[in-house]
């Protein structure tokens, strides 16, 4: 899988987005994954890592990162701002990464949100699968207050879909992940909710 629109952006994106969060729940949602991903043996794993920005926060935090993400032009950028950091290029279902990395946390920060619904269910099936139980799960995405399934937006770069924290919750639950928290937020300058949810796996 390849990610052209956001290869088309990168260099857009390096300037718009310096800094790993746009809000602070955003700062504190990834301070709490940390803490628990920190008890935890292996590396975590950022799916769409994008600029590299919250890999290497999370860094800083203590933890064994690599970044995962299908754009070559936002890796490139990620391997200039942070050439200490392992990037992989790869998708959501983390088939890049050798079976015998042992993975302690898994994170993905508004990235899920490009991958069609159905392929998002066998992504969380598939790290059900090579992780251990207990092992934690952040996912970050535009939310949707209506119940019911994934909607499609028009997102500015790449096809993307809104998801029901709840319906989220239920994949994640499918797959065998057990919701541990959830944050929703509203910003007045946002057209959207966002949704910071927690898992671990059962």
């Amino acid at each position: 899988m390849t990610q052209p629109g956001y290869d088309a952006l990168a260099d857009l994106y390096a300037e718009t987005f310096p800094d790993p969060y746009q809000f602070p729940i955003e700062r504190h949602a990834a301070a709490a994954f940390a803490e628990a991903a920190a008890e935890r043996p292996g590396r975590t794993v950022d799916v769409g890592c994008g600029l590299g920005h919250v890999a290497a926060d999370l860094a800083e935090r203590g933890l064994d990162v690599v970044g995962v993400d299908p754009s070559a032009g936002m890796l490139t950028h990620a391997r200039r701002l942070y050439p200490e950091l392992p990037f992989v290029d790869g998708d959501a279902s983390l088939a890049a990464l050798p079976s015998d990395v042992p993975i302690a946390a898994i994170l993905a920060r508004f990235s899920l949100i490009h991958v069609a619904p159905a392929q998002v269910r066998a992504a969380l099936r598939g790290w059900a699968g090579r992780v251990d139980a207990g092992t934690p799960v952040l996912v970050a995405f535009q939310a949707a207050d209506e119940p019911g399934p994934p909607i499609a937006f028009d997102h500015v770069v790449a096809p993307a879909w809104r998801w029901n924290p709840d319906a989220f919750a239920q994949a994640l639950a499918d797959a065998g992940f057990s919701e541990s928290w959830r944050i929703i937020h509203r910003d007045k300058d946002y057209r959207f909710p966002m949704a910071q949810l927690l898992a671990v796996r059962a």
